[in-house]
C-alpha cells in the first residue's frame, strides 16, 4: 500500500492469524455466506502500533461503510498473505492490498480487484543502517544480518530485496534475512542491534523519527528502492453482489482522495482503475521474477 505495503494497528474489531481464516475456507464462504445486503467485512494488512495510522485505518473503514451504504466490520489479518486469504475464503469482503498481495490474489484468481490507482514516482522503500555500523551502501550489505517486514510486503520486502539483488546480493547467500512481522519491529531490531539493516516503507520513515521509535542521528539511509509500478488496489470477494461493486467504485475514490492523511498514507495519486485487468499488475510479477520469486509458489 503505498507506505502501506502496511500501515494498520490493532483499532480493528478482529485480529485473526491466517490459520484461523484458513480453517474458514471449509466453511463455504463463512462470512459471506451469512452477510446481508446491509453489511460488508473489510479487511487491510498489518502494520505499525501507532496510533495516529489507527485512527487514518479506521477512517478508510468509514469511507467504505459510507461508500457502499453499510454497516462495516472491520477485521485485520496476521500478515500480507492473509488478507488474500481471507477474501478468497469469503471472510472478507472488502479489502485494501499492497500491490504484491494484490497481484498475488489475481494471479491466483482469488479475488476480484475493484479499483487501482496509479503508480508514485517516489522511492518505495529505504534500507537503514545504523552509523556507527560501517555500513553506507547496498554493497556493503554482503556478509550482513537484513530485516524484512513480511513475504507479502511489496514495500518491506518485494522492493527492498529488488534492490539489494540490483548490487549483486542474493538472500541466502551475501546476506542473511529474517521478517519482523512489521515495518515498527524491523526498525526497532535495528535500533536494538538485532539487525545489521532494516528495511520499510520510505513513508514510514518520518513517522518512526518523530515518534522517537529511531534516532535520525543515528541511522542512514544506505539505499532507496525504485517507485513501485502500481498502486494500491481495493479488492472484493469474487461473488459479492453488483450492487455494492458500482457503489464503492462510483464513491470511494473521491472519498480517499478527499482525506490528506489517507490519501497521503496510501499514495492516492490520480485516477483509479476500475475493473482492471492482470495486465495492470504485470510490472510486479517482472520484479518478483526478478529476486527469483514466483507469485504462484506464495499461494
Amino acid at each position: 500500500m503505498h507506505a502501506r505495503a502496511g500501515i494498520i494497528a490493532t483499532s480493528f474489531i478482529g485480529l485473526l492469524a491466517i490459520g484461523a481464516l484458513a480453517g474458514c475456507s471449509g466453511d463455504a464462504n463463512a462470512a459471506g455466506a451469512n452477510s446481508t445486503k446491509t453489511e460488508l467485512v473489510f479487511a487491510t494488512p498489518p502494520g505499525t502500533d501507532d496510533p495516529d495510522e489507527q485512527a487514518i485505518m479506521a477512517d478508510l473503514a468509514t469511507m467504505v461503510g459510507d461508500a457502499s451504504g453499510r454497516t462495516i466490520t472491520n477485521l485485520q489479518p496476521a500478515d500480507y498473505l492473509g488478507v488474500v486469504e481471507a477474501v478468497r475464503n469469503g471472510s472478507v469482503d472488502v479489502a485494501v492490498l499492497s500491490q504484491f498481495s494484490a497481484a498475488l490474489a489475481y494471479k491466483t484468481e482469488s479475488v476480484d480487484p475493484l479499483l487501482v490507482w496509479p503508480a508514485s514516482t517516489e522511492p518505495a522503500s529505504f534500507c537503514l543502517a545504523r552509523k556507527d555500523s560501517g555500513i553506507q551502501s547496498a554493497a556493503d550489505v554482503k556478509g550482513k544480518q537484513v530485516a524484512f517486514i513480511d513475504p507479502g510486503s511489496t514495500t518491506g520486502y518485494f522492493m527492498p530485496k529488488s534492490l539489494l539483488a540490483k548490487a549483486g546480493l542474493t538472500d541466502g547467500t551475501d546476506y542473511k534475512s529474517t521478517f519482523a512481522g512489521s515495518h515498527d519491529s524491523a526498525v526497532l531490531a535495528l535500533a536494538n542491534g538485532n539487525v545489521d539493516v532494516a528495511c520499510t516503507a520510505r513513508q514510514l520513515y518520518p513517522t518512526f523519527v518523530q515518534k522517537g521509535v529511531i534516532k535520525e542521528d543515528e541511522v542512514t539511509i544506505i539505499a532507496k528502492s525504485d517507485p513501485i509500478p502500481v498502486g494500491i488496489s481495493i479488492v472484493v470477494r469474487k461473488d459479492l453482489d453488483n450492487e455494492a461493486r458500482e457503489a464503492l467504485k462510483a464513491k470511494l475514490p473521491a472519498l480517499m482522495a478527499g482525506n490528506e492523511k489517507v490519501a497521503k498514507t496510501f499514495g492516492i495519486t490520480g485516477e483509479p482503475t476500475a475493473d482492471p485487468e492482470f495486465s495492470t499488475y504485470a510490472p510486479l510479477v517482472d520484479v518478483a521474477e526478478s529476486i527469483g520469486v514466483d507469485l504462484q509458489d506464495l499461494r
